[in-house]
């Protein structure tokens, strides 16, 4: 399964995200408005929006709500990921350069607190109380997670603090993509549904961080693999659990498509 693959369902809309993303990080500030063109320039594959909008296609209701809220978790997981290059003082991103390394500290704090601004204004915009509650929890998770990992800096973990801190910073996001998903502009839709796919966000995203991991092995880590339990048998027991979530949705080819990327040749986010 090939990236070009997973956007199919959604493609149109997928393209309608690009433009509100490409609207709401321009600026008339000349400074920002490099960093905005360098990371647009290494987006990754994008895959927290398409799982939002995979999520709301999966429900059968993906409309102009769902734009919104993939545009605002693109731009909370940027902000992210500039303000923990400058916690862990790391020098690249995505096999380049780093914002803070590029600009320095103070350029990634401030650039990501622009786009912490954006989103903000994009919840405001949509007027729903639900999405504003997932995404403050979802930070706070992160955040935590992130306090987690730098107390088990260079120390042995176990599996099961290993899973919390991924947990916390990995996989909350993702469940949230998929949770944005079961969100309908009119009416509701059954409270399972949205139980469901928020268990699929987060179990796939525990094996996308254990499978990140692993690629990474060799590399210098702030929290080590745990080794008390195998990484291919937490694997193993957070893709059928994650299975067995999105089955609880109608059989439609959104669906499909999310079960595919389980799969260890699907393409996986990149950080």
């Amino acid at each position: 399964m090939t990236i070009d693959q997973i956007r199919q369902p959604i493609l149109n809309e997928y393209n309608l995200f690009l433009e509100e993303y490409q609207r709401r990080t321009q600026s008339n500030v000349a400074l920002l408005e490099q960093v905005v063109d360098y990371l647009n320039q290494i987006p990754g594959k994008q895959l927290r929006p398409l799982l939002v909008l995979l999520s709301a296609k999966a429900c059968q209701h993906l409309s102009p709500l769902h734009i919104k809220l993939a545009t605002a978790i693109e731009m909370i997981h940027n902000a992210s990921l500039m303000h923990d290059d400058v916690v862990d003082e790391s020098n690249s991103r995505r096999q380049h350069d780093s914002v803070r390394h590029r600009w320095g500290n103070q350029v990634a704090v401030l650039c990501g607190d622009y786009f912490l601004a954006q989103v903000m204004s994009l919840l405001q915009e949509v007027g729903n109380r639900l999405a504003s509650e997932y995404l403050a929890h979802t930070v706070a998770m992160m955040s935590q997670g992130e306090l987690m990992q730098l107390d088990a800096v260079h120390k042995k973990v176990k599996a099961s603090s290993y899973i919390d801190i991924i947990g916390s910073k990995t996989a909350s996001l993702l469940a949230t993509c998929c949770q944005f998903g079961s969100l309908a502009p009119k009416g509701s839709i059954p409270t399972s549904y949205t139980k469901a796919l928020y268990d699929f966000g987060y179990h796939y995203g525990i094996v996308f961080q254990i499978r990140d991991d692993m690629n990474d092995f060799n590399q210098d880590h702030d929290v080590a693999l745990p080794d008390d339990v195998s990484p291919l048998q937490l694997i193993e027991e957070h893709t059928l659990l994650a299975q067995q979530a999105i089955k609880q949705l109608p059989d439609t080819p959104a669906r499909q498509t999310m079960l595919d990327m389980l799969l260890p040749s699907a393409p996986q986010p990149v950080c």
